[in-house]
């Protein structure tokens, strides 16, 4: 789960969202602003309204690449949410060296993209900082995490005493993947799939005290291969996931109208291997779709 900021304008707009917003975006390729560009213009010709990043480019601190990000965004007349990877590594595939700190790492993230945003703040909705900064400890502690919240003037249930980080945060915006539950059979399946979806939401309801929420990462993926389950009667497979997909969509104004709360899919393409709703190829998956409103 990651944590946010945004002003007040993009504060109300936050409050007034509901159903499938868009996607998670991987930069970890370095994509060139034309590129993003036109992966944005497809998200929005395709209904999306809101696209988040995941992981890093480079290094993570250059601001000029979190530019053309934004600039991408605007280009396409998209809502941008630019996140700050606070995990000093990648997530899969790197181990921790000496130098792959918060303080070395981490903080040079959030600086840059707090800059980049600074310097086109039109076509960004929020600033995230993540991707799991408390369930990951990666800032050492919930309080240090927050005192970095804080210095922007733009796994909760594991991390003990959060209290500074909900008190810092403008909303919340969760990763909620039932797929990784102990109960996951198919992603389709609204005994399984969608309780332990809403068991979740309940708990950052509890401690929301009335703050909007948004879902920016939720998904089934179409593998096993990046991400391994925990329940042994999963099934990672097109079917699942579009029926996932459009579990979600169902309850579209029986839950998410009614608590206006918003959803967005991990992820656009399969950087993230086997969650997107796209081939690396630019194929669909699945004949996809969702309603904005209802």
């Amino acid at each position: 789960m990651a944590r946010w900021w945004c002003n007040d304008m993009g504060l109300e707009k936050i409050e007034s969202m509901y159903a499938w917003e868009g996607f998670v975006y991987d930069i970890e390729s370095c994509r060139s602003t034309y590129e993003m560009t036109q992966d944005f213009n497809e998200m929005k010709a395709r209904g999306a309204r809101v696209v988040i990043t995941f992981e890093f480019c480079g290094t993570g601190a250059d601001v000029d690449y979190y530019d053309d990000v934004i600039t991408a965004a605007g280009n396409a007349e998209i809502s941008i949410i630019p996140l700050a990877w606070t995990l000093p590594i990648h997530a899969v595939g790197q181990s921790y060296g000496p130098n792959d700190t918060f303080l070395i790492k981490s903080v040079p993230r959030i600086e840059a993209v707090t800059q980049a945003v600074i310097n086109n703040p039109e076509p960004v909705l929020a600033i995230a900082i993540g991707d799991e900064p408390l369930y990951d400890d990666d800032a050492g502690s919930p309080a240090a995490l927050a005192s970095y919240i804080n210095q922007v003037p733009y796994g909760w249930q594991s991390s003990g005493n959060i209290t500074p980080v909900a008190d810092a945060v403008d909303f919340f915006m969760v990763n909620n993947f039932p797929y990784f539950a102990f109960d996951a059979t198919t992603g389709g399946n609204a005994s399984s799939s969608w309780n332990d979806f809403i068991q979740d939401i309940e708990y950052f309801q509890s401690i929301a005290n009335g703050r909007p929420i948004l879902v920016t990462q939720t998904g089934w993926p179409t593998n096993e291969d990046e991400f391994a389950p925990n329940s042994p009667d999963i099934v990672a497979s097109v079917p699942s996931s579009e029926g996932y997909w459009n579990l979600l969509d169902s309850f579209c104004q029986d839950y998410f109208k009614s608590m206006n709360i918003g959803w967005m899919w991990r992820s656009w393409e399969d950087d993230i291997d086997g969650w997107g709703v796209k081939y690396l190829n630019g194929s669909d998956k699945w004949h996809w779709n969702a309603r904005t409103e209802c």
